[in-house]
């Protein structure tokens, strides 16, 4: 593969940021003394002063690794909860009388507790959602 000027130029922010291999910064340099427009162009390049990333506060980094962490143990209660609340009402005794409530005798409570069910799921659901990249 021949190597022309337009593949040194692109080469050159990374040999100016010092971030070439020993070959890539070799072949730049040796175009440089060959090429003295690209070289004007270096060092033109090398003078402009680019402001320094701004640093992230130390905490950073903590706070969120703490937030994933409220965010994970928060979803986990959820599901358990659902787990929980969506087998309630399930919990039955057969009888000779028919079928009764280990815990929850009466119609209307256990569909209130399966509608909390399908919002504990429906949590869970967009807290699961949002961990996600």
């Amino acid at each position: 593969m021949k190597v022309t000027r337009e593949v040194v130029k692109d080469l050159l922010p990374v040999y100016l940021a010092d971030e070439a291999s020993a070959d890539t910064r070799a072949l730049v340099e040796e175009w440089l003394r060959t090429d003295p427009d690209l070289a004007r162009h270096a060092e033109q390049a090398r003078r402009i002063d680019l402001p320094a990333a701004p640093a992230l506060p130390p905490t950073a980094e903590k706070r969120a690794l703490d937030r994933t962490r409220r965010h994970l143990r928060w979803r986990f209660v959820l599901l358990g909860t659902a787990i929980y609340v969506t087998t309630l009402p399930l919990s039955v005794t057969f009888s000779k009388t028919g079928f009764n409530g280990l815990l929850i005798d009466n119609w209307p409570e256990r569909v209130v507790i399966m509608l909390m069910a399908m919002g504990l799921w429906i949590a869970y659901w967009r807290a699961s959602r949002r961990v996600r990249i």
